[in-house]
């Protein structure tokens, strides 16, 4: 049977990605809001990098 979606390797760095253009946002003169909306996701994109990557690294251990 074929796995579909993406695995826990490309969900890492999507988890980096979000946290690195949250990141690029901050830096710019934003609304309150919208500053409140980059620090979530910099946030969730930190407790992806955890879990994801922390699932990663376990599938790689075990083949």
């Amino acid at each position: 049977m074929a796995r579909r979606g993406p695995g826990d390797g490309e969900r890492t760095l999507f988890a980096v990605a979000l946290v690195v253009v949250s990141l690029l946002w901050m830096t710019q003169e934003l609304a309150a809001w919208a500053t409140v909306l980059c620090v979530v996701g910099a946030v969730a994109g930190a407790a992806g990098i955890l879990h994801f990557g922390r699932r990663y690294m376990r599938s790689r251990e075990n083949p």
